[in-house]
């Protein structure tokens, strides 16, 4: 893993090797399920090689493919925030490497390194605002074109 994955972006070379001792890596092949829909998450997931497809179960049951990533992407947000279940399905797109960083060594590191954990969180914070101001900026441009139809 390497400092230019922005959530590790304000961390000093003593902070980064603190936090690099946590992490782990996982390799993924084509089409692998890396995990599915309705999983309890536990862990954020960062993209060092390769991609990942995000893919709802709709209604009929098939799954749709809603994003894809890429390197320097991460992904599971959510469940490592709040340990909510996993809203989507996460697929390797091609050869892929992930590094992980489980909840609970997280969670250990906010109470031996809490300067460290929190410039992190900020850093979380930052991406998930950036998300939201995005899927408003969506539903706006969205509810626009449904009126300006109707006219």
């Amino acid at each position: 893993m390497n400092k230019k994955t922005y959530i590790f972006e304000e961390l000093d070379g003593s902070e980064m090797s603190v936090v690099a001792g946590l992490l782990q890596s996982g390799d993924y092949g084509p089409n692998e399920m890396i995990y599915r829909e309705g999983e309890k998450g536990d862990s954020l997931s960062i993209i060092d090689k390769g991609k990942v497809k995000i893919n709802k179960m709709m209604v009929e049951g098939d799954q749709f493919c809603i994003a894809t990533l890429k390197e320097g992407d991460i992904f599971g947000i959510m469940s490592f925030l709040d340990g909510s279940a996993h809203d989507a399905t996460i697929v390797s797109d091609q050869q892929t490497r992930l590094t992980v960083l489980a909840k609970r060594d997280f969670d250990d590191l906010l109470r031996t390194h809490p300067l460290i954990a929190g410039k992190i969180l900020r850093r979380l914070a930052v991406h998930l605002a950036s998300i939201v101001r995005n899927m408003n900026s969506q539903y706006i441009d969205l509810m626009h074109l449904m009126f300006r139809k109707r006219k």
